[in-house]
């Protein structure tokens, strides 16, 4: 049996339809928002801490030369910076990096103009053994010693960095476990969780004995303590407790 529907009642049973889906949204958008009030949200933060020696020395050093004649005075810069890294890779635990370069001209008021040429020079190792006498030798060949710092290689840095996640993260339990049976609630689940490492361990200054020492004590190497460094994890959380 064929049956035949008016235009009319065609558009009836479709609107019809589409009420009864809407309908159905309306009741579940509600039902969704209803499960999500009956959870009270929770906001905490906790901090996983790791400390180790550190693994890299860095020594700074400036090399300058001042003459009448700027070829002359940048010939020598030149001419120690080369000494200085020749020195260095001698050694397969040191690291040189030649890095800043400048020359200018100096007029002083009742004197003859003169040139100043300079260039930075880093040096970096695993410890001090090799390093440490090293600076002095350079000391005494008439490079400046600015600053000896101690720090983390990243590959260290970022093995501890997981660690003290993983403490934050107990933490981070503990905590939601101790305020939900607090509140006479208990801990549905974790559902945003957010890290930062905004405490980056920071290179320890120098202890230096022979920067400013005597004409006497000339050859003495610097010294400079490897002190722990501290490695942080801070850990923000969105916890939904349930009755």
């Amino acid at each position: 049996m064929t049956v035949h529907l008016s235009f009319r009642s065609a558009s009836l049973l479709a609107l019809a339809m589409t009420s009864s889906v809407t309908g159905l949204t309306h009741a579940t958008t509600a039902h969704a928002e209803s499960n999500a009030d009956s959870f009270t949200r929770l906001e905490i933060h906790a901090t996983g801490t790791t400390q180790a020696p550190p693994d890299k020395l860095s020594a700074s050093f400036r090399v300058g030369s001042q003459n009448q004649n700027a070829a002359s005075a940048q010939t020598s810069v030149n001419a120690l910076v080369k000494k200085a890294t020749d020195e260095a890779a001698k050694n397969a635990d040191i690291k040189a990096a030649v890095l800043q370069y400048s020359v200018y001209e100096n007029r002083p008021d009742k004197a003859k103009p003169y040139w100043t040429a300079s260039q930075s020079l880093s040096l970096s190792a695993t410890d001090g053994k090799n390093l440490l006498p090293l600076a002095g030798q350079l000391q005494a060949q008439g490079l400046i010693l600015e600053g000896l710092s101690w720090s983390l290689s990243d590959e260290k840095r970022q093995a501890l960095f997981l660690e003290a996640e993983k403490k934050a993260v107990v933490e981070l339990k503990k905590q939601a476990d101790t305020l939900a049976s607090a509140l006479g609630l208990h801990v549905a689940r974790f559902t945003q969780v957010s890290v930062s490492d905004t405490a980056y361990p920071h290179p320890m200054p120098m202890m230096l004995r022979a920067a400013a020492a005597p004409s006497d004590s000339i050859g003495i190497s610097p010294s400079s303590t490897a002190e722990n460094q501290t490695v942080r994890a801070d850990l923000r959380a969105t916890v939904l407790l349930s009755p």
